[in-house]
């Protein structure tokens, strides 16, 4: 028997880790490491199959309740960052023309203008205002005011 749990690890392994990388969900890669460990243990003709089994049954517990969280976490740290347009909402920035019901005002974030209208649709931004960017709605941005204009 211990020839054919070789082979039957060997392929668990293999199995595994196709599943893995077909899906890239943490959960297959786990009985990959079990798998490794039993097909290690069928090289050693002194070890049952059914050793092996119980090894490899404790060892893809262990790792999915254990290690699966803690990866999954370090893992999507990053998946959480603004990118393009999401980047731009919380920016404040300055009014360069005025907005109001029905006409777009603009403003200038790194170099790039904006539509801009007022989040409060009866609100008017005057020029110069500072507003913080709330929203991207297709070309636009969704602005609320924060601070007005001193027009003196």
């Amino acid at each position: 028997m211990p020839q054919v749990s070789l082979w039957v690890w060997l392929g668990v392994v293999v199995v595994a880790t196709v599943i893995e990388l077909c899906t890239m969900d943490m959960t297959s890669i786990w009985f990959t490491a079990a798998g490794i460990v039993a097909l290690i243990l069928s090289a050693f003709p002194s070890i049952p199959w059914w050793v092996q089994l119980i090894v490899f049954i404790v060892l893809s517990a262990v790792f999915i309740i254990g290690l699966r969280p803690i990866c999954r976490k370090l893992m999507l740290r990053h998946m959480n960052e603004k990118t393009n347009v999401d980047s731009l909402i919380g920016k404040k920035v300055f009014m360069l023309t005025t907005a109001k019901f029905g006409q777009m005002g603009s403003v200038k974030i790194a170099d790039v203008v904006w539509s801009a209208v007022p989040e409060d649709e009866v609100q008017t931004i005057e020029e110069g205002s500072v507003v913080e960017v709330v929203a991207v709605n297709g070309n636009k941005l969704i602005v609320k005011l924060i601070e007005v204009a001193d027009n003196k």
